[in-house]
């Protein structure tokens, strides 16, 4: 197991999370979303399963391990998924829970020209951004953005460089309001009886 903490304020934002959850794996920070650009994700979190020859077996899952309620703050750990984990372990390439590998590229969805656009801009943003050109930066981010709407990494990271509501009129509250899924649904086949 390995995570990989996205985050463009690199270890000043991430590193508290990390230390919070006291891992007994490895922990990288992608200051630059070389991971989200390779493998296409939308948000976070997103799982993927490596088998040992290095094959991604099951792409893109968005799933907690530990689920929190808004309401009331209570915190459920989220067994189906574990135990999905649990029977590729055990099972391997035979686990009900491998997807065929034409399914799991769907699951990672293209690498086309538009989102190649989307993440130039993303990046070129980023790069603007840490260079002091504010108010190009956000050009950029808004471009990236309106390529790729459905894209919550991106508007996560833009906004965490400025101020959503001056810098794209909006609140965050508004945002996820807005109508756009965070996450794709998560797709896991029904658990055999017994």
């Amino acid at each position: 197991m390995i995570t990989v903490a996205c985050d463009a304020k690199g270890a000043e934002a991430a590193a508290p999370f990390i230390t919070a959850a006291n891992p007994s794996h490895p922990s990288l920070i992608d200051r630059h979303h070389a991971v989200p650009e390779l493998y296409n994700t939308r948000n976070v979190p997103a799982a993927f399963w490596i088998d040992e020859a290095g094959r991604i077996v099951r792409a893109n899952d968005p799933i907690y391990i530990q689920r929190r309620n808004r309401e009331t703050g209570e915190t459920t750990i989220n067994e189906q998924y574990l135990n999905a984990v649990r029977d590729w372990v055990k099972n391997g390439s035979a686990s009900i829970y491998v997807t065929p590998p034409a399914e799991t590229a769907r699951r990672m969805g293209a690498l086309d020209a538009e989102n190649a656009e989307a993440n130039a801009h993303f990046r070129l943003g980023f790069y603007l951004h840490e260079q002091g050109h504010t108010a190009e930066a956000i050009a950029q981010f808004k471009r990236a953005h309106a390529l790729k709407p459905d894209n919550w990494n991106y508007k996560r990271q833009a906004w965490n460089l400025g101020n959503i509501e001056q810098d794209y009129g909006m609140t965050t509250r508004e945002a996820f309001a807005g109508g756009i899924p965070l996450y794709p649904p998560l797709e896991l086949p029904q658990a055999p009886a017994g």
